[in-house]
């Protein structure tokens, strides 16, 4: 059998998240089913980062084994075909059978998009925040900066999660400016249950002025979240970008 290492691309509007739920439409439900019908045998794909209702990607990563001797120049083509117009295949490689999207990857990173209007947008609410306030950046990457590093992150963790420890190592939270763009870049070895969107929510009150800059750091701390903080910020703005390895492979 063949381990076949995915990079998937999704516009996340039209999913309830990742991850299979009866009933519910999921990219992991849509590969499975779409994969098994083409290669006429189960599939069972296994994704790198679990992401929310409405969130999107870029370069989320999986893999699956197969039978089939689909040369792997023509896989992509030929799953493509038998995919949805939201989720694609960009990439498709054999690796070795020790490869697991999940438990080898090193880092993701996410950026979460921010654009200043003072109307609606139909076209880029899609994908980013659309923020009738101005918003201060400079305050936002002095926020984010406090928050880097190894710690304790269950205030950044939504209810309904479960996992053995909630502490993650920050490699990286960044807000920069082009016009009336924000990009918000986090780079972590895993993240909890919303805590991207979470984050984003306090920096985004940061920059309002709601919260002072080392409100975020204070929570991180004390385990307990701003009274100014409104929640996570809305999913669309939010797109997995890249899953990291050891090998250097993303």
């Amino acid at each position: 059998m063949r381990n076949i290492k995915l990079t998937l691309e999704y516009d996340g509007t039209g999913f309830r998240g990742f991850q299979r739920q009866p009933r519910l439409r999921t990219v992991q439900g849509v590969l499975e089913e779409r994969f098994s019908q083409v290669l006429r045998e189960p599939v069972k794909v296994i994704g790198a980062g679990r992401t929310d209702a409405g969130v999107h990607a870029a370069g989320q990563v999986a893999n699956f084994g197969t039978t089939r001797p689909v040369p792997i120049e023509r896989l992509a083509g030929v799953l493509n075909a038998a995919l949805p117009s939201d989720v694609k295949v960009q990439r498709c490689e054999v690796v070795g059978e020790g490869f697991h999207a999940r438990r080898s990857a090193r880092s993701r990173r996410y950026a979460y998009a921010v654009i200043e209007r003072d109307c609606p947008s139909p076209l880029l609410g899609r994908f980013a925040l659309i923020s009738p306030m101005k918003l201060s950046d400079e305050r936002m990457a002095e926020a984010a900066a406090g928050l880097v590093g190894r710690h304790d992150f269950r205030v950044f963790q939504a209810a309904g999660s479960e996992t053995r420890t909630t502490e993650r190592t920050l490699m990286r939270l960044e807000c920069s400016r082009r016009g009336e763009r924000i990009t918000i870049t986090a780079e972590a070895d895993s993240f909890l249950y919303q805590m991207v969107r979470l984050m984003v929510g306090g920096l985004l009150a940061v920059g309002r002025g709601e919260l002072p800059p080392g409100a975020l750091r204070a929570a991180l701390e004390s385990g307990e979240r701003p009274s100014g903080a409104k929640g996570p910020a809305p999913a669309c703005g939010l797109c997995l970008m890249q899953v990291s390895y050891e090998d250097g492979s993303a």
